[in-house]
C-alpha cells in the first residue's frame, strides 16, 4: 500500500478536473465541509469524485481533512440497512442440548441402536447457511476520482456485512491483485476506505487473475456459499479469459462501471456464466441501489 499511495495530485490538476474545487476548498489548506455537504445534495457524483481526489492532493492539510470526511461519508453510505446471510434456512443435525426436534433415526444410528447418555441424542434445528463474500474492485488505468469513491463506498458496504455467519474479503486488481482484507481477518471499514483512497489507476486489467485470487480467499473459511462481487468495467486487457477462471466461486455478481456496449456485454456474460446478476453502477445512487439488491 505504501508504494501504491505515493502519487499525489497538485491543485492545478484538481482545478482542471473539478469545477467545484474553489467552492469546497477556497484556498490552500482549507476544506469547507458545509460547502461539500451542499454539493453532495446537488450532485453526489461530482461531490464524491472531488472528495476522492482531495484525499490524494499534495496539500497535506486538505488531504488529511478529506480523508477523515471520506471515511465518515463512505462508511455511513455503506450502512445499507437490513442485510442477511442471503438465502434460506435449513434443518441441520447436532447434539440436542435442549434445542430442536429429536431425530430418533439418526440418534439410534449414532448410538448404535441404544443411546445411553443425553449427549448421544441428535436433534435437528433450523440454521442459516454460512456465506463467504469477496469484493473485487478494479484499480486499473481507468480508476480516477469517481471510481475511487465508488470502490471505497462498495468496500465499506461489504465489510459491514461481516458477521458470525458471513466472512468478507476485499481485493483491488489491475495487472496484479492486492488483498486489502483477507477472508480470515476483520478490519475497520474506515481503515479499508483509507487504503482505497490511496490507490490510483494503474496499468492493465487482469480480471482472470483477480478471480483466481478471490477463489483462494473464499476457500480460507468454511462456507455453504462462496460469493464474489466485481466492481469493474470488465474489460480484461491482460491475462487469460475471465470466463475460464471461475473455479471455486459459486456465484458472481457484476457491478458494471461503464455503459459502453462492449463493457456491458462482457459484464453480463461474466455474471451469466457464474449464475449471478449484472447491475449497472455508473452513478453513486446506482451503486447504492445495486449493493442493496445484491447484499440483501
Amino acid at each position: 500500500m505504501r508504494d501504491r499511495g505515493r502519487q499525489t495530485l497538485p491543485r492545478t490538476r484538481l482545478e482542471a478536473r473539478h469545477d467545484a474545487l474553489s467552492r469546497v476548498s477556497p484556498q490552500v489548506g482549507q476544506l469547507d465541509e458545509a460547502a461539500f455537504g451542499e454539493l453532495m445534495g446537488e450532485d453526489a457524483d461530482a461531490a464524491v469524485a472531488l472528495l476522492a481526489d482531495l484525499a490524494a492532493t499534495t496539500d497535506p492539510l486538505v488531504r488529511a481533512q478529506a480523508r477523515k470526511l471520506a471515511a465518515r461519508l463512505f462508511v455511513r453510505a455503506g450502512r445499507l440497512g437490513r442485510t442477511s446471510t442471503k438465502g434460506y434456512r435449513r434443518l441441520e443435525p447436532g447434539r440436542a442440548a435442549g434445542e430442536g426436534d429429536l431425530d430418533l433415526d439418526l440418534t439410534f444410528e449414532v448410538a448404535q441402536g441404544r443411546p445411553r447418555h443425553a449427549d448421544e441424542l441428535i436433534a435437528r434445528r433450523w440454521s442459516a447457511p454460512r456465506r463467504a463474500l469477496c469484493l473485487l474492485v478494479d484499480h486499473s488505468g481507468s480508476m480516477k476520482g469517481h471510481a475511487v469513491a465508488m470502490a471505497a463506498m462498495a468496500a465499506a458496504a461489504v465489510v459491514l456485512t461481516r458477521s458470525e455467519r458471513a466472512t468478507t474479503s476485499v481485493i483491488a486488481f489491475a495487472a496484479d491483485s492486492l488483498v486489502l482484507q483477507s477472508q480470515s481477518e476483520a478490519r475497520a471499514p474506515e481503515a479499508l476506505v483509507d487504503d482505497l483512497l490511496s490507490l490510483r489507476g494503474k496499468g492493465r486489467t487482469d480480471l482472470a487473475l483477480a478471480l483466481r485470487t478471490a477463489a483462494l480467499e473464499l476457500a480460507r473459511e468454511p462456507a455453504s456459499e462462496r460469493l464474489a462481487i466485481v466492481l469493474s468495467d470488465c474489460r480484461a486487457t491482460a491475462g487469460g479469459d475471465p470466463l475460464q477462471a471461475l473455479g471455486g466461486i459459486d456465484r458472481l455478481h457484476v457491478l458494471g462501471t461503464n455503459n459502453d456496449p462492449d463493457s456491458v456485454a462482457s459484464g453480463r456474460a461474466l455474471a451469466s456464466r457464474a449464475r449471478g446478476r449484472y447491475v449497472s453502477a455508473t452513478r453513486f445512487s446506482e451503486l447504492r441501489d445495486g449493493l442493496l439488491a445484491l447484499l440483501d
